[in-house]
């Protein structure tokens, strides 16, 4: 016949699988394990308890812990089979006989045996790296042959500058007319041709455009005057030979006669031409 304290024994593995089965019959329907318990091997816990079984497996009390919502950890005692329950973990210890769970880190304790993932590493901003600004070789005093792909108002050379360069590769060049103020944008360059009162801007990663071979003449504006200083004053008797001063004088694409005082004066780059009564300008260009 079985000893008294087998039968004792039994009896407590009897009532501690019949506890299992009623526990788990109460829980929700479709409630499973959870992953979320952090192991601790060799470990009792300290804190309330909210309920203590006798199982005779560490699993099933792990599985209890972790289908049970307001379990936040257990213990196991290997010796005794007994499951303690804890509604709360305030710390932990070493212990041989024990092994425990908790839905949280246990502050001030060793890592568990499978600690949490480290956090993913933040998402690297995408650093868009912008192509460096279109420089463009500029021509004073020179207009370009190649046809427009569109012209409008411009304060500045600059303006005008900032209007082609936004364009994309569309536009190779531009010409800017200071007297009008106005910018033309060209997809190509063709030649360099004289023109006082132009400056055209050039990519400079494309080739140079030649200078036009066409003849210069003198264009005439009456009762016009060049803004600036010019690089020359001097005496003249007429139009004529303030003219001639200028062909004869190779920087000078323009000039200004006033005749009222017989004043003639040279420009090597003009500024804007205004009204001015007694005043006549000319200026070379080629077509």
């Amino acid at each position: 016949m079985p000893s008294t304290n087998n039968r004792h024994a039994n009896l407590l593995s009897a009532i501690g699988f019949a506890a299992l089965m009623v526990w788990t019959a109460n829980l929700p329907a479709g409630a499973q394990s959870s992953d979320t318990l952090f192991d601790y091997p060799e470990t009792v816990l300290n804190g309330p308890i909210s309920a203590t079984v006798n199982i005779p497996l560490q699993e099933s009390c792990r599985r209890l812990c972790s289908t049970r919502s307001g379990c936040i950890g257990f213990d196991y005692a290997s010796a005794g089979g007994i499951c303690r329950m804890f509604s709360a973990v305030v710390g932990a210890a070493n212990s041989n006989d024990h092994t425990a769970g908790t839905r949280s880190l246990i502050q001030n304790y060793r890592q568990p045996a499978n600690p949490p993932a480290p956090p993913p590493a933040p998402a690297q901003e995408e650093t868009i790296v912008q192509p460096p600004a279109a420089s463009f070789s500029r021509f004073v005093n020179r207009d370009l042959t190649g046809g427009s792909i569109a012209s409008m108002a411009a304060g500045s050379i600059d303006q005008c500058e900032a209007m082609c360069q936004s364009t994309g590769r569309s536009c190779q060049a531009y010409t800017y007319d200071a007297w009008n103020r106005r910018c033309f944008l060209k997809s190509e360059t063709g030649q360099l041709i004289l023109n006082a009162r132009a400056i055209s801007g050039v990519l400079t990663d494309i080739e140079t455009p030649v200078l036009s071979g066409a003849p210069v003449h003198m264009e005439y504006f009456n009762n016009k005057a060049f803004s600036g200083e010019g690089f020359r004053v001097l005496a003249s008797p007429s139009r004529e030979a303030c003219a001639n001063e200028c062909w004869g004088a190779g920087q000078c694409v323009a000039f200004g006669f006033t005749s009222s005082q017989r004043r003639c004066v040279l420009f090597d780059q003009p500024g804007e031409y205004f009204s001015s009564r007694g005043t006549d300008s000319g200026a070379k260009r080629q077509n």
